[in-house]
């Protein structure tokens, strides 16, 4: 059975795909960077919430504002908002989540075009083009959730002006419950692929997790439930592989080139650790509570190697790595990390020993560019390490 052809126009072209969308709907689209940024707010207005990727091509326009020691991933998706491949955005929202994500809000604010004028009221912009999120740096203590609450009040009242009319508790209530339906699906795919072999493939499944960030949840939900619900009456299943669990940095259609490599090499990805993947969709919001809270407390439960919690080593870390790797039949472990992303490059040496030391499973760095052919490159080394896994 094939993708399902319209989780394949998103990845295969997300900007037409994301641009026929708002020509057909008329509604307004936002970008946004990092699973931490609370999509749920911007759904519940009636907007369409995007993730913002680059395009691995050479930057044409964004070295001249960016250090090239920096993450090639951020520089690229400043790039294509230079170059106008973002031009149907109505706002973009861009959370502190690490260091050049933060200089983001900047440089988008003042470098890539923006469709309307700024509403200028004694210097201030009451409809802003870019909200900043200040996510916060440490994500447990006392003072943490009043803080971040009060962050997503201001959040939300920005997006009342912009749209001259208030986010109601029903539309939050609405778009919680619309956020868990597409999770329990996702969750639901998941789960098929701890078969032996999966019935879904490791790149399949990052498509349909790649088209969920693009495309409305509930339509998103609808789609894979469909698909779901006919993978398993034809009791199809995927090529058999070694079985990898893969953990990285951002995975868009550049890097996710790595899924390919790994399959055609023998392996295949039952589970990651991706913010395209289980970091977006594992743990879902709670229902019982106030929207606003449900939505704070599901964005400061994100497992992301940026923030600090109070140990020296955030246990919670390896504790969504042991909650996503349960009932695989993990054999070995890739981490897939772009070149100067600093927080997965610290955190790497104590997740490597974990990996051999708790759960007796050989592991595979891998340091990429964000290009293609960087990818391809890293083939003599994914074949190397499933020929030791088999023998």
């Amino acid at each position: 059975m094939s993708m399902n052809e319209t989780f394949q126009r998103y990845t295969d072209d997300r900007h037409q795909a994301v641009r026929q969308w708002k020509a057909e709907t008329g509604k307004p689209i936002f970008g946004y960077f990092c699973c931490l940024s609370p999509e749920e707010i911007l759904y519940a207005a009636d907007i369409l919430p995007v993730r913002i990727t680059g395009t691995g091509e050479p930057l044409r326009k964004a070295d001249l504002h960016v250090p090239p020691n920096s993450c090639p991933f951020a520089r690229s998706c400043l790039d294509a908002g230079m170059r106008g491949l973002y031009d149907y955005l109505d706002g973009v929202v861009i959370p502190n989540s690490c260091d050049i994500i933060f200089d983001m809000e900047y440089f988008w604010r003042t470098l890539v075009p923006r469709p309307t004028r700024p509403a200028l009221i004694a210097g201030l912009d009451i409809k802003p083009y870019v909200h900043y999120i200040n996510y916060p740096e440490k994500i447990v203590g006392r003072e943490v959730l009043p803080y971040y609450l009060e962050v997503l009040k201001r959040f939300k009242q920005d997006l009342d002006r912009t749209l001259g009319r208030p986010i109601t508790e029903d539309d939050l209530a609405r778009s919680v419950a619309a956020y868990n339906e597409d999770k329990a699906q996702m969750r639901r795919m998941y789960g098929m692929r701890r078969s032996i072999p999966p019935a879904v493939s490791g790149y399949e499944a990052w498509q349909v997790a790649y088209a969920g960030l693009l495309m409305p949840k509930d339509e998103h939900a609808a789609l894979l439930k469909a698909w779901l619900d006919r993978i398993e009456s034809e009791g199809r299943r995927a090529k058999e592989g070694v079985r990898i669990y893969l953990s990285g940095s951002a995975m868009d259609a550049v890097n996710a080139e790595i899924y390919r490599v790994i399959e055609e090499s023998g392996g295949q990805v039952v589970s990651d650790d991706l913010c395209v993947g289980t970091r977006s969709f594992w743990y879902p919001l709670n229902p019982d509570l106030p929207p606003l809270e449900a939505i704070a407390r599901r964005s400061l439960g994100t497992a992301c190697p940026r923030s600090t919690v109070t140990k020296p080593i955030p246990e919670n870390r390896w504790a969504h790595i042991v909650n996503t790797t349960q009932g695989y039949d993990v054999e070995g472990v890739i981490f897939y990390t772009l070149k100067c992303c600093d927080a997965r490059l610290a955190e790497f040496p104590h997740l490597r020993d974990r990996f051999k030391n708790d759960l007796g499973v050989p592991v595979l760095f891998l340091e990429g560019d964000y290009t293609v052919e960087g990818v391809a490159q890293m083939r003599s080394r994914v074949e190397a390490f499933i020929e030791m896994i088999e023998d």
